[in-house]
C-alpha cells in the first residue's frame, strides 16, 4: 500500500507528480481519511464526502500545503501555488524552505525541529517568498498526518495571508502620534484580530474558520464545527436552514441582490454582511465564495468562508473618526493662523506707520528691522540699515550714553527716557528720546529688543529759543552783577586790610577776641569767594595754560582753602602732570570740596583720586581722571538734572553759580564732569581732562 513501509522497512519513493487522489491513497491512514473509513456513514456517502473535502482542499481561499516530516511539499491547493506565483507542478516536490523568506528560515527550522520532537504545532508568523522575489507575511498552522501505526509522517498546513493585517498595523503606526489616546484600544483590537485569525487555522473539521456549503437555493447542506459554535447552534440546527436565516434585517436586501447576481453569473465577490447569532447578537462578516460545479460543469452551489471583521470595522471607524477630528483641528488651526496673520498685519502696520523711529535689534546688538520713519529720518534705505550695529547711527557724543542705556536694559528689561543723539547719512545730528522694551519668542525666550526714538528736534529748537531769551536776560543781569561784584571788592579789601592793621597794632586785642577775628575772616573769604564765582560766570577769563602742572600741588592748594574741622580729606599719593590752568582748576576743586563738606555738615570723609584712563573708545586720546568722593547723603534723582543749572542751590547761602563755573572750566579744558551718586552712600564727582 502506498504511504506505508515496505517489507524491507524502506519507504516508497516519493513521486512529486502524484495527484491528490494518489496522495490520498499513500496517506489513507492519515487522521482525516481514517475518520471517514471507520465511521458508520453509509458507503454511498463516502464518495460524496471525499469529493467535498477534495473540493474544499483545492478551492478554499486560504493557502494549503501538505509536507513530509522533512518539509517536502507533496500536495498543495491552487490558491497556494498562485499566491506564490508558481504553477502547481512547480511546487510539488520542492521544500517549504524554498518558499520562505531568508529572514524567517531559521524561525521555521526551529519550529520544524520543535514539531518533530513534540508533535505539537504552534501558530507562528513567518514571511513567504514569491517566485518574483517579493515577500509577504503569513500566519502558519497545521494538522499532523499519521500512518496506520499512528507514526508522524507529515502535516497539512494552513497559511493565512497577514498582509492586510500588517497594513492595518502600519496604518495605526502612522497615526500613532495623533491618536495616542486610542493606542491601548488599538493594541487590544490587534490582539483580538490575531485571535480571530487563529480561528481559521484548520480547514478541515477542526478548522476554526467559519465554513459552510450551500446549494443554488441558498440551503446550507454542510458546515464545520467552528461555524456552528460561532453562531451558537448545533450542526443539526444549521444544516437545512436557509442562509438568510442568519442574516440581519439591515443586510437582507443587499445580500439578496448579491445572491441573485451569483446565481445568474456565478460571480460572487467578497461581501460584507451583518450576521446574527442564536442569541441575536450581531457581527460583521466578510464572506468569500468558491463555486461548486457538478460533473457537467453546471453550478450547483458554493463553499463559503466567513470571517468576523467586526473589530476591523471598529478600527476603521476609529481611524475615520480620528481623521475627522484631525480635519476639524486643521480647520481650527487654519482659522487661528488666519487670525494670527491678520493680527500680525495690524501690528506690522502700526510698526511701519508709527511717527516714532522704531528699530528692532537681536541679542548681538544688530539691527534686524526698522520702520519707514527710521529710514526717512536717517536718510538710509532699509537694505542699508538692516544688519548694521545699533551704534552705527548713534552720534559720537551719545555712544557712552547708549552703552549705559544697554546696561540698564540688561538689568531692568527696558530703557526709559534716555536722550540719544542720532547721526544722519548726510552727517547732521539730531536729538531723540529713547524708550525700549524686550522682544520675546513663542517659547517665552528673549530674542531681541525694540527701541523707539522720538525726535526732539522741535523741542530742542524751542528750548534753544528759550535759552536765547534767558541768555539775554542773564546777560543784562550779569552786567549788573559784574558792576556790583566789582564795587564790592573795594569795601572787602578795606575791611580785610583794616583787620590786618588791628592785628599788627593791637596783638593783645586780637588774642582776647580771636573767635571774633576768625568769624570776620571767614565772612570775608566767603564773600570774596562768592564775588569770584559771580565774576567767573558773568565775565569769564580765558585759560592761562601751563605745561606740566602737578595735579597733586593743585589739589593740596585747594584743600588748604577749605576749613576741615571734623572732615577727613584723603589726598592721593600718586601724581600726574598735565597741561592746564592751575588757578582755574583750583577754583573747581575748591568748589567741589566746599560742597562736599557742607553736604556732610562737616562730619565725614572725602577721598581724592588721580588716575590715567581712556574713554570714548578713542585710542588717540589719553585722559586723566580726578575723582572727588564724599560719604554724604547723596543727591536725589529729582535734583540731578538741575545740578549744573545757573542759580540753582539747596543752601541758604550761596550764589548757585559754583557748579556752573566748574562745568565751564572743565569743558574749556576739553574735558567733562559727571556725577555718580547713591542715596545714603554718598556722591562722587568724576572729572576727565585730556593730558
Amino acid at each position: 500500500m502506498s504511504g506505508t513501509a515496505s517489507k524491507s522497512g524502506m519507504r516508497p519513493k516519493k513521486d512529486p507528480t502524484l495527484g491528490f487522489n494518489d496522495e490520498k491513497k499513500r496517506f489513507k491512514n492519515a487522521q482525516s481519511w481514517y475518520a471517514v473509513k471507520n465511521s458508520s456513514m453509509p458507503p454511498c456517502l463516502h464518495g460524496l464526502l471525499e469529493q467535498n473535502y477534495q473540493d474544499l482542499y483545492e478551492k478554499t481561499p486560504c493557502m494549503l500545503c501538505s509536507t513530509t516530516i522533512d518539509g517536502i511539499i507533496f500536495a498543495c491547493n491552487e490558491f497556494y501555488a498562485k499566491k506564490l506565483g508558481y504553477r502547481k507542478n512547480e511546487v510539488i516536490g520542492s521544500s517549504i524552505l524554498d518558499h520562505t523568506a531568508e529572514k524567517s528560515i531559521q524561525k521555521l527550522l526551529d519550529g520544524i525541529e520543535h514539531w518533530k520532537t513534540t508533535e505539537n504545532i504552534s501558530d507562528v508568523e513567518i514571511w513567504l517568498k514569491r517566485k518574483d522575489g517579493s515577500i509577504f507575511p503569513i500566519l502558519l498552522h497545521g494538522t499532523n498526518l499519521f500512518d496506520k501505526n499512528k507514526k508522524l509522517i507529515g502535516k497539512t498546513s494552513v497559511l493565512v495571508d497577514m498582509t492586510e493585517i500588517y497594513k492595518a498595523r502600519g496604518m495605526l503606526d502612522s497615526h500613532q502620534g495623533q491618536i495616542k489616546t486610542q493606542l491601548v484600544e488599538l493594541e487590544k483590537s490587534n490582539a483580538l484580530l490575531m485571535k480571530i485569525e487563529r480561528k481559521y487555522r484548520d480547514m478541515y473539521e477542526n478548522s476554526q474558520d467559519l465554513l459552510h456549503t450551500m446549494n443554488l437555493e441558498g440551503i446550507i447542506i454542510d458546515c464545520n464545527n467552528s461555524y456552528c459554535k460561532y453562531l451558537g447552534y448545533a450542526k443539526k440546527e444549521v444544516i437545512g436552514k436557509h442562509i438568510f436565516d442568519f442574516v440581519t434585517i439591515q443586510s437582507i436586501a443587499e445580500y439578496e441582490n448579491s445572491f441573485q447576481v451569483w446565481r445568474s453569473t456565478g460571480n460572487a465577490p467578497n461581501t460584507k454582511t451583518w450576521f446574527k447569532r442564536k442569541d441575536n447578537s450581531e457581527f460583521l462578516g466578510l464572506t468569500n465564495t468558491i463555486n461548486r460545479y457538478d460533473i457537467n460543469g453546471e453550478l450547483i452551489g458554493s463553499d463559503t468562508t466567513m470571517r468576523d471583521i467586526t473589530d476591523l470595522y471598529e478600527i476603521k471607524k476609529i481611524v475615520e473618526d480620528n481623521e475627522r477630528k484631525l480635519k476639524q483641528q486643521n480647520e481650527a488651526l487654519k482659522i487661528a493662523y488666519d487670525h494670527l496673520l491678520e493680527t500680525e498685519q495690524k501690528y506690522r502696520t502700526l510698526y511701519e506707520k508709527s511717527p516714532d523711529l522704531l528699530r528692532t535689534i537681536d541679542l548681538a546688538g544688530n539691527i534686524i528691522d526698522c520702520n519707514d520713519a527710521y529710514c526717512t529720518s536717517l536718510g538710509y534705505s532699509r537694505e542699508e540699515i538692516v544688519g548694521q550695529s545699533m551704534f552705527v547711527h548713534v552720534s559720537e557724543r551719545s555712544v557712552r550714553d547708549l552703552q549705559d542705556a544697554m546696561l540698564e536694559w540688561d538689568q531692568t528689561g527696558s530703557i526709559k527716557n534716555r536722550e540719544i543723539w542720532l547721526e544722519r547719512k548726510t552727517g547732521g545730528v539730531f536729538p531723540t528720546l529713547l524708550l525700549s522694551t524686550n522682544l520675546y519668542g513663542v517659547n517665552g525666550n528673549l530674542i531681541g529688543r525694540i527701541g523707539a526714538f522720538r525726535d526732539l528736534t522741535i523741542m530742542y529748537d524751542a528750548q534753544k529759543e528759550i535759552e536765547e531769551h534767558k541768555t539775554k536776560r542773564l546777560s543784562a543781569i550779569g552786567e549788573l552783577s559784574a558792576r556790583i561784584a566789582h564795587d564790592l571788592r573795594n569795601p572787602l579789601s578795606v575791611v580785610h586790610n583794616t583787620l590786618e592793621i588791628i592785628r599788627i597794632q593791637n596783638p593783645d586785642f586780637e588774642k582776647s577776641n580771636q573767635l571774633k577775628f576768625d568769624r570776620i575772616e571767614r565772612a570775608i573769604k566767603r564773600m570774596t569767594h562768592q564775588v569770584d564765582e559771580v565774576m567767573e560766570y558773568v565775565v569769564p577769563n580765558p585759560l592761562k595754560l601751563q605745561q606740566r602742572v602737578s595735579l597733586l600741588d593743585v589739589i593740596n592748594s585747594s584743600v588748604s582753602n577749605v576749613v576741615t574741622k571734623n572732615t577727613e580729606i584723603h589726598v592721593p599719593q600718586n601724581d600726574i602732570h598735565i597741561e592746564c590752568d592751575p588757578e582755574k582748576l583750583e577754583i573747581v576743586f575748591t568748589n567741589l570740596l566746599l560742597n562736599a563738606t557742607q553736604a556732610m555738615n562737616n562730619h565725614g570723609s572725602i577721598y581724592l583720586r588721580i588716575k590715567n584712563c581712556q574713554i570714548d573708545n578713542d585710542v588717540n586720546k589719553s585722559f586723566v581722571t580726578i575723582e572727588i568722593e564724599d560719604t554724604g547723603p547723596g543727591i536725589p534723582k529729582s535734583m540731578l538734572n538741575k545740578i549744573f543749572d545757573p542759580l540753582f542751590t539747596t543752601r541758604q547761602i550761596g550764589t548757585g553759580l559754583g557748579l556752573v563755573s566748574c562745568k565751564n572750566i572743565i569743558e574749556k579744558h576739553g574735558g567733562r564732569i559727571d556725577i555718580k551718586t547713591e542715596i545714603g552712600r554718598g556722591t562722587t564727582f568724576i572729572i576727565n581732562i585730556p593730558k
